[in-house]
């Protein structure tokens, strides 16, 4: 078998408990109509067994909130293949730990996004969540799950890094992943990264590794590199996207992607109540941008870049979602070598009054949030 789908990354429901202003899934607070049974779902695991999947992460939405999620990773655990979840941490209580201690999933990844209280809960859009997550981890610690923490930055919460990762020290957290917010979904455009900050992000991340490894282990997305020797040193060589060769993405409904990232319809291959799991991974012509991928894809930057054959322009979906399927502006080899794009890409700081008329657009809030407000958006800024 020439491609094997190492790593699967599955959203079990789209039904969520909070309403996080970057969710690439745009997932909702009921289920849909069209979620795969338990039955759909046991079948999906025996193939990716057959055709030799290791890992099953489970997603959302919020994972926890579909009734029989523990039947799904124990079906898992049974064929010997390892289960993560991605998790908000809100529906963590006595008895879903019990449930994940007897799971015992190689991770149980929760999403930390400030360590400001007021401003987690603003990105959530759900006010008292960041002290349920810390209860939630302390809790989970406590029974023996392994607890990571997974931290995605745009322009709000970037300057909080260093204070996360003092908090998650300080909780003892271990493992920590960083990935910058990308235009899918909820989230707006104006609101991710600038190149600048992007490279003072993986700067950040290096100085943990080099400063910090003994007592946290972090990394990049696999979409942060690509080929420079910076890079090389974050997370090493880049070998372009995995996605339809050692990744799969599987949604709610059973429709497949290569990667759960690419939401737009060109990237679906097919559903698992149409064709099976396994006809449709291996189709000769399914995955095409990466199966059948040719330099002649390349634009911009990456069709004269040396590394274009190698790094097939980075990720395939961050590229596509800023309008050139093969050009991704995130490259710390471009910036090496030609500095960022533009003045505004090479801006790091914005007042609290930019970022105010930004983010305050996004979406309505609930009323509670607008006790205090101005000293508590002042506060982020400190």
């Amino acid at each position: 078998m020439r491609y094997k789908p190492l790593r699967v990354v599955w959203e079990i429901t789209w039904k969520c408990n909070l309403k996080c202003m970057h969710c690439g899934s745009d997932c909702i607070s009921v289920e849909k109509s069209e979620q795969l049974t338990t039955a759909e779902c046991l079948d999906i695991v025996a193939d990716l067994k057959s055709l030799g999947t290791e890992l099953i992460t489970l997603s959302g939405g919020e994972p926890l909130l579909r009734k029989d999620y523990s039947t799904i990773a124990a079906a898992i655990k049974a064929q010997g293949m390892d289960v993560a979840f991605i998790s908000n941490g809100l529906a963590i209580n006595d008895d879903n730990i019990q449930i994940l201690k007897a799971i015992n999933p190689l991770v149980y990844g929760m999403s930390m996004d400030s360590a400001d209280e007021w401003m987690h809960d603003y990105i959530r859009g759900h006010k008292g969540c960041f002290m349920q997550l810390l209860a939630a981890i302390q809790a989970l610690q406590a029974n023996g799950v392994h607890v990571g923490i997974v931290t995605t930055v745009h322009r709000l919460n970037f300057t909080q890094l260093p204070k996360i990762r003092d908090l998650l020290l300080a909780l003892g957290v271990d493992s920590w992943q960083i990935q910058y917010a990308d235009f899918i979904g909820r989230m707006p455009h104006e609101t991710m990264l600038t190149e600048a900050q992007y490279w003072e992000m993986a700067k950040f991340i290096l100085d943990i590794k080099q400063n910090y490894c003994d007592r946290l282990y972090v990394t990049g997305s696999d979409s942060t590199g690509y080929m420079s020797d910076f890079s090389k040193m974050l997370q090493g060589n880049w070998y372009g996207c995995h996605a339809g060769l050692k990744v799969l993405g599987i949604g709610s409904d059973g429709t497949l992607r290569g990667c759960l990232s690419q939401q737009m319809d060109k990237f679906i291959e097919g559903n698992v109540r149409e064709r099976s799991l396994v006809d449709i991974w291996n189709d000769p012509n399914a995955f095409e941008y990466n199966r059948h991928f040719d330099c002649s894809m390349l634009t911009g930057y990456c069709k004269e870049c040396i590394y274009g054959p190698i790094c097939k322009g980075g990720c395939v979906i961050a590229s596509t979602n800023l309008g050139d399927c093969r050009c991704n502006p995130y490259c710390l080899y471009k910036i090496e070598k030609e500095g960022y794009s533009s003045e505004e890409q090479a801006r790091l700081d914005f007042s609290k009054e930019e970022i105010a008329a930004l983010y305050n657009q996004v979406r309505e809030l609930p009323p509670e949030f607008y006790d205090n407000y101005e000293e508590h958006w002042d506060c982020c800024f400190k």
